[in-house]
């Protein structure tokens, strides 16, 4: 391939595989897992504390983490993607689609939050 591009792509699909698997698959072993959990204790915490105030503040809390950690889930799942693509393109020997799913990688549509 041109470019001066030598990927280990065996070596990428590893790293790509345990990024995926430290976010999780729903299953909720993994970040997401740890995300609900948080989510649940933080409810439950509001709900315990009795506390108009507090529970307003930890509700708070809730709503600002949920943003960020939708972004981080969605900024992570367009960075593996493209990383996959721009080694896929790489893999046909297409240098420009290569660059073009490399420059792509970690950006997402805004969910306008």
């Amino acid at each position: 391939m041109s470019g001066g591009w030598s990927i280990d792509t065996a070596g990428v699909g590893a790293i790509l595989h345990s990024v995926m698997d430290q976010m999780g698959d729903g299953g909720g072993s993994a970040l997401d897992g740890h995300l609900t959990t948080l989510t649940e204790e933080t409810a439950n915490a509001a709900m315990a504390s009795m506390s108009g105030p507090v529970g307003a503040e930890l509700y708070g809390f809730l709503e600002h983490i949920g943003g960020l950690s939708e972004e981080m889930v969605e900024r992570t799942g367009s960075a593996v993607e493209g990383c996959a693509q721009a080694v896929d393109a790489y893999l046909v020997g297409d240098a420009e689609m290569a660059a073009e799913a490399q420059s792509n990688a970690g950006k997402f549509e805004d969910p306008d939050l």
